[in-house]
């Protein structure tokens, strides 16, 4: 019996077993977890480009402060909101490669059009330059995914998911949503003014809110509306950049203790049919804050009138 063809074909497959390991192996050890590995204290600037931004924007370090710019917006950034984008770059690991074809980046969402693009630089010379992609989360398994890769490279990552959410940066969170810095307690008068001339006003004597100086007002029903008034934050932002030549609809002046100036709030028309609402606050004078109807409008204005004898 010849044996021979049998024993080509089993070095055949002991070769082919050999190489597959070998090639494996290889592919195993050259497998880089290390995605950034950054002092974070040594970057100057991360330029960042988002579907949802349109244009770059860069957050920049000026002496120890951080500042975000996009156009002629500059904005001071509190170190906490920085941490939650330098903290993942000190060290940013991947778990495994997931592809390493273009073929597949829509999937993932890291192409160039759809991912958030984090250029990172330490004076002139770019120290990292990531696209971070989509996020995924299993509901059974209650696991976040995320992917991501690096410019100019095939290779897509598989990262922590909740990495992903805090690398996906957008201009608009620095920026500063409250539209007043005060207390609740320290208020004792609230006028409101509409453009057709109307003035209602509510004062606080002796512990208690009154209406116009006489009628009783709920004062623990008004002193929770107060406090969501203080509390209250713009979700939405306009790109004007002034309110010079709006004339407002609505105002309402706060007056009361430990103010150097009362407090005023203005509402203006917008000609967008989603949100017909401009909200501005002499509290944070660089933002104009869109609003629908049953959001931040709601909140400030629509809420108040319950207040008044009618309800109107």
């Amino acid at each position: 019996m010849n044996n021979k063809p049998l024993l080509i074909t089993l070095i055949a497959l002991l070769g082919l077993f050999l190489l597959t390991k070998f090639w494996r192996a290889n592919a195993s050890s050259s497998f880089d977890p290390v995605l950034s590995s950054i002092d974070t204290t040594r970057i100057d600037l991360i330029r960042a480009t988002t579907l949802t931004d349109g244009e770059p924007f860069e957050l920049r370090r000026v002496s120890s402060a951080w500042e975000a710019i996009r156009g002629d917006k500059r904005i001071p950034v509190a170190s906490t909101k920085m941490q939650g984008l330098l903290g993942p770059l000190t060290q940013l690991e991947a778990k495994r490669i997931v592809s390493t074809t273009a073929e597949r980046h829509a999937e993932y969402e890291v192409t160039d059009e759809m991912a958030t693009r984090l250029e990172v630089f330490q004076g002139k010379k770019r120290i990292a330059d990531l696209l971070v992609g989509g996020f995924r989360f299993d509901q059974v398994a209650r696991t976040a995914s995320g992917y991501m890769r690096k410019s100019g490279k095939p290779e897509v990552y598989l990262i922590d998911g909740f990495v992903t959410i805090s690398l996906k940066t957008r201009f608009d969170q620095f920026r500063e949503k409250h539209l007043l810095h005060m207390q609740a307690e320290d208020l004792t008068s609230l006028e409101w003014n509409d453009h057709a001339g109307r003035k209602e006003v509510i004062t606080k004597e002796d512990g208690l809110w009154h209406y116009a100086g006489m009628e009783a007002v709920d004062s623990s029903a008004f002193a929770s509306y107060l406090n969501g008034l203080v509390k209250a934050q713009g979700a939405g932002f306009s790109e004007l950049t002034s309110t010079k030549g709006l004339i407002p609809v609505e105002s309402i002046t706060l007056y009361g203790h430990n103010m150097t100036e009362p407090a005023l709030i203005r509402v203006f028309y917008s000609d967008d049919p989603l949100s017909p609402w401009l909200i501005h606050s002499n509290g944070n004078p660089e933002a104009i804050f869109t609003s629908d109807s049953l959001g931040l409008y709601q909140k400030i204005f629509k809420d108040l009138r319950t207040f008044w004898p009618d309800g109107q």
